[in-house]
């Protein structure tokens, strides 16, 4: 099995929760294979980009699984649709297009937490990520454990609560306090494996 991590908005793949995920996994899961991935902060270019090393890893091993974070749980959810993968979220970001119009993103320059690269969202990355959003629909629910924590000052958990509580969910946890990051996130790499191992 090989899990691959996608990062969230302005970050990269020294993200906080992939160096956790990376450090328990190698405690304790020494038979699993883990990658966190990096791309582009362009939404189109970003998705190409992991399509293609999805397809790699792929090739590499049939079992490939992911674990998304925020901006990186949309992601992940387009490329459950398309490859049929099972995906944990972590705080997902479901509509980035409201995401980045209730945050007046649109035409500012902004700037990776992580890498410093700087860059800028046009109305054609919107219609792009309309059109993605689009296809959530076909998400097949069982495919997705999600971890939630209704502290989480960027994203309105309820939201992502409304999607997966449609039923026929793979797995759901929603926890009080906590914070976009998802504190203590190391207690739930456990649970995450057992649901990736399962058939």
């Amino acid at each position: 099995m090989i899990i691959a991590y996608i990062h969230g908005f302005c970050s990269s793949s020294k993200a906080k929760k992939a160096q956790i995920m990376q450090a328990e996994l190698e405690r304790n899961y020494k038979d699993i294979k883990f990658v966190s991935l990096d791309f582009s902060d362009n939404f189109k270019v970003a998705m190409e980009e992991l399509n293609e090393q999805i397809q790699a890893l792929l090739k590499e091993d049939p079992k490939v699984c992911l674990a998304a974070s925020s901006l990186g749980g949309f992601m992940a959810m387009l490329l459950s649709i398309k490859y049929d993968l099972k995906v944990a979220l972590i705080n997902p970001c479901l509509y980035p297009c409201k995401f980045v119009r209730d945050n007046n993103y649109v035409g500012t320059t902004l700037k990776n937490f992580d890498t410093g690269h700087e860059f800028k969202i046009e109305e054609s990355d919107l219609e792009y990520l309309e059109s993605e959003e689009a296809l959530l629909p076909k998400f097949n629910l069982k495919n997705a454990s999600v971890f939630l924590q209704a502290g989480d000052e960027v994203l309105d958990y309820t939201y992502a609560l409304k999607f997966f509580m449609r039923g026929g969910v793979g797995g759901f946890s929603l926890k009080d306090g906590g914070s976009h990051g998802y504190d203590d996130f190391e207690d739930e790499v456990d649970k995450i494996v057992e649901f990736f191992k399962k058939d």
